[in-house]
């Protein structure tokens, strides 16, 4: 510990002779008439001690002081939660007797460690109670993000105790950096491959069109089985659609069954694939399989027409065929023949109506048919023909164009972008519009403004009308072939922009929802350890958004029993999250407390079963074998929790860290100090006021 000063130290000197002098020539002639000279003395040293240390303290004197804190070395015990580690032929001891391990091994360790315990599934969850009922194990992330956990941090080992199995991230071996904490790993569980014939994957198109027939093809693997037959069932609730044989050669066998399906009739179907038990066969959860598919009435018709060959024109080719809901028919102008015009679902309109008033005609009538509509202007784009459409008017001098960059709309409400999109759509190329004053009408709904070079604009770039009830999209400019390719080179893929485009058909090309109460999950099929969601809106007779009273949802399963739910107010609408759900067919119903003018809203969930854990119950010792060895950790059997326990206590890594700490304090700032001050100031006027000075 020692002083420093905020001004010079001879200030000290002078504070000292100050207070020396004032209590000197004060009482040296005893003005007090005290009997005893040291009583003299006394009061004398409160006056100098209240002096000198006003003095003292109005030089700004600040001392340091230095102290030690010990850090203990950090052990995470991480504990694999999943479902697969009680299907092994010890679950009887890891149901029972590994809680009571891991108790005993902790309470041995405590004096030495710091013992955190995490549960292990799709995440690795601090102090979670241990049930084994997770449905997916990921090993390489639980792993990382305990090491993240404690950066910085005294992070001496992680214990886990696993079968090695992981379904889900990368190989846990290389997930850690060089650097991090060894890994000491034991395994529980079988190693011992029993029979066991089992589903591995079934592939599917989950959307269908009415009509159309579907192929599901059936991966499976067989062991020690050779020569059995695999009889497999396809059904449809208690009805049985289809059904095959399998023979299988060898005792490591794979193989493919094929199954397919026609006529299905509208709407989502749940169909269970089984292979039928085998003798001696261990394993009979991973026999079976559940899927869903949704068979819908029709594609969307849609019919691109464009002015002359151009890049957009690709692009937005290959956006569109590559989803399986449209079927897009697309012509130059001039070899247009009134194709789609009375059964397509949206036109888009490149560049249309022309300079020479090109589509001008075809565009009144596909407006009169109340056709929806998506136009991409351009240079060659007749702006006097547009003009006169009546939904967007551009003031200004023709064949002058700006470069034009995207910028979003937080307030747009229509749709949502998700941060990501936002954040890439801002940076992508700008596109060629026209340059002018630009009028949309007063109800449209602009999702992407103009940014000239720096300047962000309120002039729209992108959107959305409806006139009449009919839907129509202006994107005002071309160039969405660069959106494409700047997609690719930022995220080496064109996730994004394929978004943008697919959720201007979807919007264009759907029905006005006229509806006042609308309510719609995040999913209609969801897994079973995914999140259910419900978001709920609410309309005025003016059709403006209001959320003044309270919505109720009740779902029900198929064996009859009711969940009811009351939704939270979000803004202008309402939200409801239910969280994950057991696996199973559900059925909801929403309706306005007290309101029953808005009717009621009622559709089917399906939540998809999980099997992920129950394909492989093997223990797999090898995959700890490696996350020990890469790490620098050591392997363990289950009964070793003795041995695991003596090698934490000599492992190298079992050092108490000492921290130096210092701390610069401000003596003004002690109270303490100002109470001594006040004490001799006290002492003293009392001294002097019995003695009849004051």
């Amino acid at each position: 510990m020692h002083f420093t000063f905020a001004y010079p130290l001879f200030g000290i000197l002078a504070g000292f002779l100050l207070a020396s002098l004032s209590a000197y020539f004060l009482y040296k002639t005893n003005p007090l008439k005290l009997s005893k000279p040291w009583m003299v003395y006394s009061v004398m040293a409160i006056r100098f001690l209240t002096i000198f240390t006003v003095c003292f303290l109005l030089l700004g004197p600040m001392f340091k002081w230095v102290s030690q804190r010990k850090e203990k070395p950090i052990l995470a015990i991480a504990i694999d939660n999943s479902s697969s580690m009680l299907q092994a032929s010890d679950s009887s001891f890891i149901r029972n007797n590994l809680r009571k391990e891991i108790t005993k091994l902790s309470e041995a360790l405590n004096e030495q460690y710091s013992i955190e315990t995490y549960a292990i599934g799709t995440s690795a969850e601090k102090n979670k109670e241990i049930t084994f009922t997770e449905k997916s194990t990921n090993l390489s992330d639980a792993l990382l993000q305990i090491s993240n956990d404690h950066y910085n941090l005294n992070h001496s080992a992680t214990l886990l105790i696993s079968d090695g199995i992981y379904n889900e991230g990368s190989n846990p071996a290389y997930a850690l950096n060089k650097g991090a904490a060894p890994v000491f790993t034991i395994v529980a569980g079988d190693s011992t491959q029993h029979k066991d014939a089992l589903i591995g994957k079934a592939r599917y198109n989950p959307s269908i069109f009415v009509g159309n027939d579907f192929e599901i093809q059936i991966d499976c693997k067989a062991f020690y089985c050779n020569n059995e037959n695999l009889q497999f069932t396809l059904s449809e609730g208690n009805e049985t659609l289809q059904k095959g044989t399998i023979i299988v050669k060898g005792n490591n066998y794979f193989g493919t069954q094929k199954f397919l399906l026609s006529n299905a009739k509208e709407g989502i179907h749940t169909y269970q694939i089984k292979i039928n038990s085998l003798q001696k066969e261990v394993n009979l959860v991973n026999n079976k399989i559940t899927i869903q598919v949704n068979v819908l009435k029709s594609k969307q018709k849609i019919v691109l027409l464009y002015q002359t060959p151009h890049p957009d024109i690709s692009a937005i080719t290959r956006t569109l065929e590559a989803n399986t809901n449209y079927e897009l028919q697309s012509y130059l102008y001039t070899d247009y023949k009134d194709e789609g015009i009375n059964d397509a679902s949206l036109f888009i309109l490149h560049q249309l109506p022309g300079n020479n008033g090109e589509a001008n005609k075809l565009v009144e009538t596909l407006q009169q048919k109340n056709m929806p509509l998506v136009y991409i202007l351009g240079k060659q784009t007749g702006l006097n023909y547009l003009n006169n459409q009546g939904t967007l008017r551009i003031i200004g001098p023709n064949q002058n164009y700006n470069e034009a960059q995207a910028w979003v709309n937080q307030q747009f409400s229509l749709f949502q972008l998700d941060e990501n999109a936002i954040s890439n759509i801002q940076k992508f190329s700008p596109l060629i519009t026209p340059f002018g004053n630009y009028q949309i009408p007063g109800n449209a709904n602009t999702l992407l403004y103009q940014q000239i070079g720096y300047v962000k604009t309120n002039t729209p770039l992108l959107f959305f009308s409806n006139s009449k009830g009919t839907n129509e999209v202006y994107l005002c400019g071309e160039g969405f072939w660069r959106w494409r390719l700047q997609d690719f080179l930022l995220n080496q893929n064109t996730h994004v922009s394929e978004t943008i485009l697919n959720k201007i058909v979807q919007w264009a090309s759907g029905k006005s929802d006229r509806t006042k109460f609308r309510v719609e999950p995040n999913k209609k099929i969801i897994d079973e350890n995914e999140s259910l969601t419900y978001t709920a809106e609410l309309y005025n007779d003016l059709f403006e958004m209001i959320n003044k009273d309270e919505i109720s949802l009740v779902l029900k399963n198929n064996t009859g029993k009711v969940f009811p739910y009351q939704f939270s107010k979000s803004q202008n609408a309402y939200q409801l999250n239910i969280g994950t759900l057991d696996a199973g067919e559900y059925t909801y119903e929403a309706s306005v407390n007290g309101q029953s003018s808005y009717g009621k809203r009622t559709g089917k969930i399906h939540i998809k079963e999980l099997q992920t854990e129950a394909l492989e119950t093997r223990a797999n010792p090898v995959n700890l074998r490696a996350i020990a060895s890469e790490t620098g950790g050591q392997f363990f059997q289950m009964n070793q929790f003795e041995i695991v326990k003596n090698a934490l206590l000599k492992s190298d890594f079992n050092k108490t860290v000492v921290y130096k700490e210092e701390e610069l304090i401000d003596l003004i700032k002690q109270k303490w100090l100002f109470a001594c001050i006040i004490l001799f100031l006290s002492t003293e006027w009392f001294i002097r006021k019995w003695n009849g000075f004051i």
